[in-house]
């Protein structure tokens, strides 16, 4: 099925149209729009991402430094035909030749481009590394003409330094090393881009030729379309200061007919010129390279599978069981980089990012805690850099003890909670008192909205499943009494986000009456959710935790779905404390009377608490609603 934008001109979604792969791929054949899913390429524990479009626009960050031109190309991949001379680029730009065949697909952390051009298939995957800041390059070039082909391929890389560079090539390691001048700027300045890093750029092949200098690659009267660097093979650079700096690597393979050639590459950044070296060293045999792009996804696979859904809808099984995750992350990874980072109402994106994969990201959850913790000032106010200060609203620091609870609940690890942080300007608490004190502050709130009541009532009955009953004042009975409400108020205003909009847009699940009315309430007001992070956090937790019904506790799972009018049955895998549950979920074909049925490894099950084994072992789980 292909997927388009739809809706009102109000939505101003400015998505390409596609599909969803066998393996959850988001499949596009047209340019001139980003991609809905993994546009930005990133990984866990890394500050480096990448953005790419399907046309091959987008641009490198780290630490939300820019690291090539956002406003422009600052990066291309060039094919050329050495005896006809005909060029063309892996992606439609620069060069812009319409080739015979043209998909990008798009997968968690990485995208590959694949092209037919003049009887050569080309494949170009480009992916981020977990824990390190660098993104690999694979290449591989099919020849499906009738006689031998000679190949040149050239990589384009122009780093937004904003002032000369000193350049170093490395003919043993086959890496280009780069730095501004020691005079270019002052490195204390922060508007001077990539003072004190060294960027890096590493082939698997021995290049033919190397170039350094803009002016040289692209010549008098062109551009990155048709620069005189692939028609003048004469050209190469050279080691030394140049005022335009470029990297960019010319390798060469002869292709047999049916012969097929892969090599790859890597750019990236490091502190100084020894952690480059040994970075490009890492990554410079094409197994290297395979190897990181497949564990980058292995690695997204497995942060993504804490939850996994099989449904007769393969758009929604395709959102619950990657791109939901994936796109929270993302999310906050390209806020982060934006100028609305410090937007009080996306402060705690730090925390809602980590939410869908706090099933599985247990270490990155426990660092994050102690690191928003940290950050807190006794009146409620966080500091994100040790230089800003943001003036948080209650709704905001409650996520502090939402996802603190989640991570007791998934860990069954108490210890947590008495591990002492300091606030910015205060004393040093246990992470328990950290949580409580936000909880008091939140009833203290005289400004509450009813969502706010809503999300705060949510987290003292979440932190009391996980961590015991807080210490609240008397007097609180009223906000922990909040039940879910039935969506049905006419008073409030609870229009959906605008990325949940568009979701809606290409599943009918997420259409269907008693999840919206979930969805709205677990979003709250109508001051919540805005921002992707929240929207798309909120959507994943509400699709589990009430449609589903699958929530944690420290003594274990509890299940009490509500499925859908359109479900009769779903399966469901969800990996708990080192246990797996296999969930088989069905719909009684006679009245309903909202009674719930379950049997855990052929013996029924009291109430709605699933019994937790301990043992590392798969159990099965049937249920049935009536």
């Amino acid at each position: 099925m292909i997927i388009r934008p739809q809706g009102g001109t109000h939505q101003q979604i400015p998505y390409a149209a596609g599909r969803f792969g066998e393996h959850d791929e988001f499949l596009i054949n047209q340019i001139g729009a980003a991609s809905p899913f993994g546009s930005l390429l990133c990984s866990l524990g890394s500050d480096y991402a990448l953005e790419v479009l399907p046309d091959g626009g987008g641009c490198s960050y780290y630490a939300g430094t820019t690291l090539t031109p956002a406003a422009r190309l600052g990066k291309a991949w060039y094919i050329r035909d050495k005896e006809s001379g005909a060029l063309w680029s892996a992606f439609f730009s620069p060069v812009g030749e319409r080739s015979d065949d043209y998909e990008v697909a798009y997968k968690p952390g990485q995208a590959t481009v694949s092209t037919l051009k003049n009887k050569i298939a080309s494949e170009l995957t480009i992916a981020s590394i977990p824990n390190f800041p660098c993104e690999v390059w694979s290449v591989k070039l099919e020849n499906r003409a009738a006689s031998t082909r000679t190949l040149q391929f050239t990589t384009y890389v122009e780093p937004a330094s904003g002032a000369s560079m000193e350049t170093l090539f490395r003919d043993k390691e086959r890496a280009l090393l780069m730095r501004r001048s020691l005079d270019a700027g002052d490195p204390t300045d922060p508007e001077c881009p990539l003072d004190g890093l060294v960027v890096f750029h590493g082939s698997t092949l021995v290049p033919t030729r190397f170039a350094v200098e803009k002016t040289d690659f692209i010549g008098d009267g062109r551009s990155l379309q048709n620069p005189i660097f692939l028609e003048d093979e004469h050209i190469c650079g050279d080691s030394g200061t140049v005022p335009h700096p470029i990297a960019s690597f010319t390798i060469e393979v002869e292709l047999p007919i049916e012969g097929e050639a892969e090599f790859g590459f890597c750019f990236g950044v490091a502190p100084n010129p020894e952690v480059a070296i040994r970075a490009a060293q890492a990554l410079s045999t094409q197994e290297a390279v395979q190897a990181a792009v497949s564990g980058s996804l292995t690695r997204w696979e497995d942060l993504c599978g804490g939850v996994r859904v099989e449904t007769s809808d393969h758009v929604f099984n395709a959102l619950m069981n990657t791109w939901l995750p994936y796109e929270t992350y993302s999310g906050w990874i390209r806020e982060r980089n934006a100028p609305s980072y410090l937007d009080p109402a996306k402060v705690a994106d730090v925390l809602r990012c980590l939410y869908p994969i706090s099933m599985t990201a247990f270490d990155a959850v426990h660092e994050s805690l102690l690191s928003f913790a940290a950050g807190l000032s006794i009146l409620g106010s966080y500091s994100p850099d040790q230089k800003s200060l943001v003036s948080l609203p209650s709704s905001e620091l409650l996520w502090l003890p939402i996802v603190t609870a989640r991570y007791v609940a998934e860990t069954g690890d108490k210890s947590v909670l008495t591990e002492s942080i300091a606030l910015r300007d205060g004393p040093a608490l246990p992470l328990k008192e950290h949580c409580e004190r936000i909880l008091r502050l939140g009833l203290n709130d005289d400004n509450r909205s009813s969502g706010d009541d809503r999300l705060l009532s949510q987290t003292i009955e979440l932190w009391s499943l996980a961590c015991g009953d807080p210490d609240l004042p008397p007097g609180s009975a009223r906000v922990v009494g909040h039940k879910r409400g039935d969506g049905s108020e006419p008073t409030e205003q609870r229009s959906l986000p605008r990325r949940v909009r568009y979701l809606q847009s290409i599943t009918p699940t997420l259409s269907d009456k008693g999840l919206l009315a979930d969805l709205r309430d677990y979003l709250g007001s109508d001051e919540m959710g805005t921002g992707d992070v929240d929207a798309t956090c909120s959507l994943y937790s509400a699709l589990v935790e009430w449609t589903l019904g699958l929530n944690s506790t420290y003594e274990g799972l509890t299940l009490n779905p509500k499925l859908p009018g359109s479900w009769f049955e779903c399966e469901v895998t969800r990996k708990f404390r080192g246990d797996t549950y296999k969930i088989s979920l069905h719909r009684n074909a006679g009245s309903p009377n909202g009674t719930t049925s379950i049997v855990v490894d052929g013996e029924p099950v009291l109430g709605s608490m699933l019994p937790f084994f301990g043992d590392g072992k798969t159990h099965l789980v049937e249920v049935t609603v009536s």
